[in-house]
Formats: structure tokens, sequence, C-alpha cells
């Protein structure tokens, strides 16, 4: 797969306005999701879509308004396209970031950015040879509710953080010959699939893990899989973060900060997932206090809208991401923190 490089670092003016022509690789559920996410969104415009099998990529073809290819060459070698949206297994991430990379397309690349650290640092690095933009796709810290979360925490408002609990819990379908339904295709199980969204915002939150802790289990899955996994983040502050996922539990997502003045959580209405665009209208943050408790009010946001509409906006500018390829190394190294080290480099989203 190579073929001549068609962009630079930034946008000639006269481009700056037309929306980013965006190809995307990978049309199964969360596929779908950005796929929608994309039509909703400014400054970018879906313009091909890429399965392995003709069958589902002629469906989201009509679904998404947008043209099939018959290749991920085809898309990628189609003058249309001037960036890429990856929502395929993470162990495929980096070929697929490689080859966009060599032709001069922009990448978003959804979590975890892949399987080790080692090819994550090539995919950054292949991206800032050719001078395009590499994102990867951890939204919940885009929710308008995070934001307001870590705007309290960075005010004062709670005093110092000295620790938080985060729980993210989805059951799993776990169909024979899916590759989530196998230890040896999915280690680390919902702390590689779930978790790793608060290992990101928390890390935005808290700053930098310097050291993790973890633990994983198969305790009740129809399936070769481990179905809980907990992680011990220790900050470089001295505050610890305890993250804990489960994929045989209902669905899930809180974050609770301990400061030393006060405590706040946030908890989403996970009944609605994946409809991400309504999750924010029904979260909840609440800050606690000695004397009692109280809502706070926040922007509600679509975050997936809002990380793709940033995407098209660094792709023209040239500006950096704001979860680029360090972050999602961070984010990584939490998931990889938790496997046992026989497992460490085979992690796949």
């Amino acid at each position: 797969m190579s073929a001549a490089p068609r962009a630079g670092p930034a946008a000639a003016p006269a481009e700056r306005g037309r929306p980013l022509g965006v190809g995307l690789v990978g049309v199964g559920r969360w596929g779908m999701r950005l796929g929608a996410a994309l039509r909703r969104a400014g400054g970018v415009k879906l313009v091909s879509c890429y399965a392995r099998t003709a069958e589902a990529r002629e469906a989201a073809a009509r679904e998404l308004a947008c043209s099939g290819a018959p290749a991920l060459e085809a898309l990628l070698d189609d003058r249309r396209v001037e960036a890429v949206v990856v929502a395929t297994p993470n162990a495929s991430h980096e070929a697929i970031a490689l080859a966009a990379a060599a032709r001069g397309l922009h990448v978003f690349v959804e979590k975890p950015i892949a399987p080790d650290e080692a090819a994550a640092r090539r995919m950054a690095a292949a991206c800032d040879r050719a001078g395009v933009t590499l994102q990867v796709g951890h939204a919940f810290r885009r929710l308008g509710a995070s934001r307001a979360a870590h705007r309290l925490a960075r005010s004062g408002a709670l005093g110092t953080v000295v620790l938080a609990e985060a729980n993210f819990s989805l059951p799993g379908a776990f169909a024979p010959g899916n590759w989530r339904s196998h230890r040896a295709t999915l280690p680390g199980g919902p702390m590689t699939q779930l978790g790793v969204h608060h290992a990101d915002t928390l890390q935005a939150w808290l700053g930098p893990a310097v050291r993790v802790r973890g633990s994983l289990a198969h305790v009740a899955a129809d399936a070769d899989i481990d179905d809980v996994a907990v992680a011990v983040l220790e900050h470089g502050s001295g505050a610890r973060s305890v993250i804990a996922c489960s994929y045989v539990s209902p669905k899930t997502y809180r974050i609770r900060l301990y400061g030393t003045r006060a405590n706040l959580e946030l908890r989403t209405a996970m009944a609605l997932w994946p409809e991400t665009e309504r999750m924010d209208a029904e979260t909840t943050l609440t800050l606690e206090t000695g004397s009692g408790s109280r809502r706070v009010p926040f922007e509600v946001r679509d975050m997936l809208v809002d990380e793709l509409e940033a995407f098209g906006r660094c792709a023209r500018s040239g500006e950096a991401p704001e979860t680029g390829a360090e972050e999602g190394i961070a984010a990584l190294r939490v998931v990889l923190g938790v496997l046992p080290p026989e497992e460490a480099g085979e992690v796949a989203r």
C-alpha cells in the first residue's frame, strides 16, 4: 500500500472553509456510530466507507449516504478522501494508520491507540513525518459534565483531590468466533475496551500516572475472557485512582472524586448507550460538602461530534489535537499495566 502523499502540515487558505473529506474504515457497531456522528458534525464530510464484506459496506454506504469502497486501498486512494476515521479492531490500527500517512491522509483512530507502545510510537512517527494529524478517539473527556468536573477540580473547589473511583461496565454478548470473546484476542477484557476511557479522563484531570497496578479475573462470562478488571493508578501528585470495569454487570458509567474540601460525582444514564449524543442530557454532576450537596450545571455536549469537529479543525490548521499520540499512549499504559507480562503486547480493541 503506497502512493504519493497528498497533504501537508496544514491546508491552504482556500481549503480551510471546505469540509474535510473523510473515509470511514470499519462499519461495525461503533463505526456506524462514528459515521452517524460525522453526518451531524460540521467541518467534516463522510465521502466513503470500507468494510471487508460487500454486504456490510453496501449496507453502511446506504445508511450513511456515502460511497462504499471495494478495497481499503481504493478508499485510501480516493481523491475525495483527505482523512480516515479508523474503527477496526485495535490490532489493525497500525497498518491502516501507516498506509494512510504514506498517502498524506490525516488519521483518527479509535482507542486504544495500538496493541503496544512500540506500535503507537511507529504510528506517531509516520504521521509526524507526513505532516498529518493523528488523533485518538477518547471521547468521554468531552462530555459537558466531564468538562465541568475538570474545571471544578482545577479551580480548587474540591480542595486537593486525593482519590478517584471510576466504573465503566457493559454486559458483553460474546458471540462464538468474535474476537471480543477470547482472551487471546482481547487480553485485558473490559479494561482494554471500557476502563481505557477512564484511564484517559482521570489522567487528564489528575495528571499522568507514574505507576499502575491491577487485577484481571474470569468470574461469570460464558466465554474464555476476563470479565472483570481493576486498575490502581498512582498520580504524580500522590493522588490515587481506582478504575473498575465489568463485562457481566448492568450498564454503568460513573466517576467520583474525593477532595480535602468536597467530593464530586459524575453519573450518566447508561441505559441510553450507545446513543452518545443523548448521554449528557441524562448525566448528573453532584458536589458534596459537609453541609450538603448540590447539582452542578453544565453545557450539554455531543461528545462524538465534538471530537470529530476538533479532528477536522486540527487537520485543516495543523493544530495539535487534544487527544493525540501521547494521550493515547498514556491511556494504553494503564491497560498494559494491568496485563500479565506475557500478554502486554497483545492488546486488541
